[in-house]
Formats: C-alpha cells, structure tokens, sequence
C-alpha cells in the first residue's frame, strides 16, 4: 500500500486536504479531498463534500461530489450524491443515491476507437 494518511475513529476534521499517499479515513470529514492516490472511507468513515482521487472506496459514508477514475461501493456502503467516473463498482448491499456520470476523457477515447474502427473497415 505504501504511505497513507489516516483519520482515525473519534476525530473530527473540516478543511481542505491535499495528498499523494493513500488517505484513510475512519473519523468525520467536512471539506475538499484532492488525492493522487486511494481514498478510502472506513466502515465508521463520516465524509461529507469534494473527493477528487484515482480511486474512492466507500465502506461507511460519503456525501457530496466525487470525480474518480474509479469509485467502488462495497456492501452496506453509501455514496450520496453526485460521481464522476471512469468506472463505478456497487457491491452488493452498496447504496447509491444521486447521479453518476462517465468521465468525458473516457467517452472521448471510445468514441476515438469507435471511429478509428469504423475508418479501416
């Protein structure tokens, strides 16, 4: 896994955090998360506004905008809100109230390949 930042159970936070190891978060967050790496919230994990990360893994809850490559539910995980992806994984038992939408990076190299494809058939 290598470095990581935790916030551990009992602590409450609010502000801006900016991260290239793995965050862990099993407290209460209030803010703007930016990440080149794994954001995690743990199964006790609070955290409510603005995660921009490779990855976003929820196990306890989020509330608020994520834009992720890849965000992942796993079971009796919640997201509300709003998530901007490349991939979406809900396990089972994961909840997700909101919208989500395909990252515009990713609709852009499909429709790249897609034409590509079309062009030397």
């Amino acid at each position: 896994m290598g470095p990581a930042t935790i916030i551990a159970q009992g602590t409450k936070l609010n502000g801006t955090i900016h991260t290239d190891c793995h965050l862990h978060i099993d407290g209460e967050f209030e803010g703007n998360i930016h990440s080149k790496n794994t954001v995690m919230v743990g199964k006790s994990g609070l955290v409510s506004g603005e995660i921009h990360s490779q990855k976003l893994i929820v196990s306890g809850k989020f509330e608020g905008v994520v834009e992720s490559e890849v965000v992942e539910i796993l079971p009796l995980g919640k997201i509300d809100g709003k998530i901007i992806s490349s991939e979406l994984v809900i396990e089972r038992k994961g909840i997700f109230m909101g919208e989500s939408k395909t990252k515009q990076n990713t609709i852009q190299k499909l429709q790249k390949i897609t034409k590509h494809e079309n062009d030397t058939i």
